[in-house]
């Protein structure tokens, strides 16, 4: 069984394949079941960089139990959902382009796609960019939006938050390039089976197995050492 910090890392490198993470800033944590901690990637390193040794376990009052790397002041907002929200168990920010451009228009994505009807209903907006408000602003919600920044997707499992980032930023791609179309999104009743229907065919889970393909390869491609990062 491999460890949060080789999950973490892995899930890192599978994000910077859908251009998740060629920039530095962005984070992925698991929390500790056992403790008042959890396990992030440190900050001056890109995703496409980031190895088990880049995970750094951080407790409820942002100081790094172990070691002493540079992480993101965005750790604050890690906890502040941690705390609030024993049913999270991994999150995922980015800075997605697509994810951005969509922030910028300070609304949730518009349900173009069957996949996108992940987000219908779920998507919280945060009223700012203050990280005390991402928690209360998330609420029930597995994503949410902080305008002219980026994303946040939380789950019980890291697989299906890094699966719900990933399809996200598709989702957002399609928003931004359909809506100066003028065409009309998915009907309303429509929304609800069509989710229904990506969720029984287990889509999200499927996801992730690719992404966990699409780092392996690109490592394998640049001739790096897998090394703990084939255990999944």
């Amino acid at each position: 069984m491999s460890t949060p910090a080789e999950q973490i890392a892995l899930a890192c490198r599978g994000l910077a394949t859908y251009g998740l993470g060629s920039e530095i800033g962005g984070h992925v944590s698991m929390r500790d079941p056992d403790s008042d901690t959890f396990w992030m990637n440190v900050l001056d390193k890109t995703f496409e960089e980031i190895t088990p040794a880049d995970v750094v376990r951080i407790d409820f009052d942002g100081n790094q139990v172990d070691g002493d790397r540079t992480i993101s002041l965005g750790a604050d907002f890690h906890q502040g959902i941690y705390a609030e929200r024993d049913d999270v168990h991994a999150i995922v920010h980015t800075h997605g382009p697509w994810i951005t451009a969509l922030c910028a228009m300070n609304r949730p994505p518009k349900t173009y796609h069957n996949l996108a009807s992940f987000f219908a209903g779920e998507t919280a907006m945060c009223p700012d960019d203050d990280f005390e408000s991402v928690g209360p602003a998330l609420g029930d919600n597995h994503t949410l939006l902080i305008p002219f920044h980026g994303a946040i997707c939380v789950h019980e499992d890291l697989g299906q938050a890094v699966s719900l980032m990933v399809t996200l930023e598709y989702a957002a791609e399609l928003d931004v390039r359909i809506t100066p179309t003028g065409a009309p999104d998915m009907p309303e009743e429509m929304i609800g089976r069509v989710k229904d229907l990506v969720t029984r065919a287990n889509y999200l889970t499927h996801t992730w197995g690719l992404v966990q393909r699409k780092a392996r390869n690109a490592m394998a491609a640049a001739g790096e050492d897998l090394g703990e990062l084939v255990a999944s």
